[in-house]
């Protein structure tokens, strides 16, 4: 375990007291990480003056906010083009990973002969489990190595997984033009389903916690800021995509859970009910036509 080189790929916009918590607790690691990435998504707050005076980690500041599909593009490219380490560790600003979570997770990676990715066991701030970071067990084959501790996952969110440098060379990087939303879960997906079909992890003993405001689901039928709202436009058009590729029960799915969605809003949302409606439809016809190009890393 001491060969494998690790490094940390964090992307942050304009949080920076969690940022300072979470690269506190990454360098608290009783596995060290050989390198620390941050990607500054153009932050407007303190937070590039202070990265600007962090002298052990690699800075990169966009010219824009790319979202954090096009941060963890940028961060994985980082990743490829400026260190040799064999294994990228990505997390959003606001995970904070328990000290041995990344020993943790290598421990794991020790019992299996190949995986595709080792997710941590993400819980929010009173130690229930995050409803946002609830990875998709495998229907089948999910208890494939259970007596070693691990569950088989088919997808994941970006908040401390653990992803090989040789699977990040075979499948590319994430989808930059997800903007928001979805594009952790297409890219787990392209490791274990659609692409590779490696095997995916889900390590219990690894623990993280994310700091969101709240632990609730997010969706546009309950969400009470109106001026969020804009946002689902990214859930509606990247799930089509994604559905799109999965198969055609998949995206049908998407499509009627979306509809159904559309009949509730009149009767149950707080405020816009029309952009709320106008946003799933945009979100679904912008997803008929949407086929982002996947980039790969430059071949050595």
């Amino acid at each position: 375990m001491s060969d494998v080189k690790v490094a940390a790929v964090v992307v942050t916009f304009n949080k920076l007291d969690l940022l300072k918590e979470n690269l506190a607790a990454i360098r608290q690691q009783t596995t060290p990480v050989n390198h620390i990435i941050v990607i500054d998504n153009h932050s407007t707050d303190e937070t590039p003056d202070y990265l600007k005076q962090q002298t052990d980690l690699i800075n990169i500041r966009t010219d824009e906010n790319l979202g954090g599909a096009g941060g963890f593009n940028r961060g994985l490219k980082a990743f490829m083009s400026e260190t040799h380490d064999d294994l990228a560790w990505i997390m959003d600003d606001d995970t904070m990973p328990q000290p041995d979570a990344l020993a943790k997770l290598l421990n794991a990676g020790q019992k299996v002969t190949d995986y595709g990715f080792l997710c941590s066991n993400v819980k929010w701030t009173d130690n229930m489990p995050s409803l946002m970071n609830i990875p998709n067990v495998q229907k089948t084959g999910w208890n494939l190595i259970a007596e070693k501790g691990l569950i088989n996952v088919q997808s994941c969110s970006f908040v401390s997984v653990l992803i090989p440098r040789k699977v990040i060379q075979k499948i590319g990087y994430p989808i930059s033009k997800f903007f928001i939303w979805g594009d952790d879960f297409e890219y787990t997906l392209r490791i274990t389903t659609t692409d590779l079909k490696e095997n995916g992890y889900f390590v219990g003993d690894s623990i993280a916690i994310h700091k969101m405001k709240a632990n609730l689901p997010v969706d546009i039928l309950h969400e009470a800021n109106g001026n969020r709202i804009d946002r689902f436009f990214y859930n509606y058009r990247n799930l089509y995509y994604i559905s799109k590729k999965q198969g055609g029960r998949f995206l049908l799915r998407h499509i009627v859970t979306a509809l159904y969605t559309l009949v509730k809003v009149p009767f149950v949302s707080p405020n816009r009910r029309l952009k709320r409606m106008g946003l799933i439809l945009h979100g679904l016809f912008a997803g008929m036509v949407f086929k982002p190009e996947i980039e790969y890393p430059k071949s050595n």
